[in-house]
């Protein structure tokens, strides 16, 4: 009876895991960017422009202060000349002031090992480590608000509230079969290029890799 304690507890040592979350990707890898501005569109697109269509706006960015910046400005022309607006350089010459503010922009990273560790031998040297199951899931997150007010009336056109959304990518393997991708990047890969494997895992090996150094 008292040897299947102890088989537990082999178990345990044998099967463990270990899970770390990576608050900032700071190498900026192409998985980073695409989750990011991935996240933007999401939450762009739960904007309503609609009130200010065929307006003279001025964007007003003072307040925007996140990574990215330049990708969501842009993002922001974009869909206000989809609506027939046209941009001015000068507040005085619009009839819409709009500004954008960020919440929060960034991206974080779980991972996920199961297997058994390397096992010294001494003279015998040591039984290497064997993962049995390996998971990597990357997330991108954008908080923006938007609001749009009249020049000459001081009157709010739109105000967004906060627009939240987030993008996903995860990679996995298990006895060596895989990888496996799925998530909302590998999704617009694949619509845009037909091809996920050679855009995204060179990515995401690589700041698997990079992650796992001391």
């Amino acid at each position: 009876m008292k040897s299947k304690p102890l088989l537990g507890m082999i178990g345990l040592v044998l099967l463990s895991g270990c899970s770390t979350i990576k608050q900032s990707d700071t190498s900026r890898t192409g998985l980073e960017q695409l989750l990011i501005s991935n996240a933007v569109d999401q939450s762009l697109n739960k904007v309503d422009l609609s009130p200010i269509s065929g307006a003279k706006v001025h964007i007003k960015t003072d307040l925007l202060d996140c990574v990215d910046k330049n990708y969501i400005i842009l993002a922001t022309k974009s869909r206000l000349m989809a609506n027939q607006c046209v941009i001015v350089d000068k507040p005085e010459d619009a009839e819409i002031q709009l500004e954008i503010a960020s919440g929060g922009v960034g991206t974080d990273r779980t991972e996920l090992v199961v297997g058994t560790p390397e096992v010294p031998l001494g003279l015998m040297g040591s039984i290497p480590k064997v993962n049995f199951y390996e998971r990597n899931k990357a997330m991108g997150t954008a908080k923006l608000v938007v609001v749009a007010t009249d020049v000459k009336t001081k009157q709010p056109m739109i105000n967004s509230g906060f627009a939240l959304a987030r993008s996903d990518h995860q990679y996995w393997t298990m006895l060596g079969a895989g990888p496996i991708l799925s998530g909302s990047v590998a999704e617009q890969i694949r619509n845009h290029t037909g091809s996920v494997d050679e855009v995204v895992l060179p990515d995401m090996v690589s700041s698997v890799r990079t992650a796992s150094r001391p």
